[in-house]
């Protein structure tokens, strides 16, 4: 299998990567700056270029099986970066022929699906043009007509995998998660279509 991770060299990304070739697969690895996906691997060919940059977007899904996002955003401007490059990825995805995109976004995209204090206090201060965005790239996923995947982490953590963790549909069960467990289900939903046009919570235990 061959996939394209968008965001490869952010936190999460790289360790999707990682965990990638672990299984054998191939890796289009996108990124802002090429320097910062620290992985040499004979299957992963690394493409910089901005997400906002339909020719680079393109040249990472050509020949992909499918797609992974992990892409985050800097601080709290109002910008339109997530939902615009997004859209960006599903116009290549289509004329590209590949139909399947898993997507990391952030618990609190569906309003009351994360805990209070953070839905209520953290968002509306600090979060709110981050979120605003976050909802814009979950429509423009949604109404794709793609086989898509929305997954719902809480705070991400750099705690070593676990391979177990909780899974909802509402919030998530608590308030962290590590990075690599997340990538680890990402990836597991390459082949497992349980969760098709779902928006699934993962926490760990």
């Amino acid at each position: 299998m061959k996939i394209a991770v968008f965001g490869a060299s952010g936190r999460t990304g790289i360790l999707t990567v990682y965990q990638a070739l672990n299984k054998g697969y191939e890796v289009n690895a996108h990124a802002r700056n090429a320097h910062n996906v620290t992985i040499r691997h004979p299957k992963v060919t690394i493409i910089q270029g901005d997400i906002l940059d339909y020719n680079s977007v393109k040249q990472a899904v050509e020949g992909t099986d499918a797609v992974i996002i992990t892409l985050g955003q800097d601080g709290n401007k109002p910008l339109r970066t997530l939902s615009d490059g997004t859209a960006n990825i599903i116009k290549s995805m289509k004329e590209c022929g590949v139909k399947r995109l898993i997507c990391m976004s952030s618990a609190g995209i569906l309003g009351g699906d994360t805990h209070p204090v953070f839905g209520k206090i953290i968002v509306p201060l600090l979060l709110n043009n981050v979120y605003k965005d976050k909802k814009r790239q979950m429509k423009v996923i949604t109404e794709s007509g793609l086989e898509w995947i929305i997954i719902r982490p809480p705070r991400l953590t750099q705690a070593p995998k676990t391979g177990k963790y909780q899974l909802t549909e509402r919030r998530p069960g608590t308030r962290s998660v590590p990075r690599a467990d997340v990538a680890d289900f990402m990836l597991k939903l390459l082949t497992n279509k349980s969760y098709d046009g779902k928006m699934p919570a993962i926490a760990s235990y």
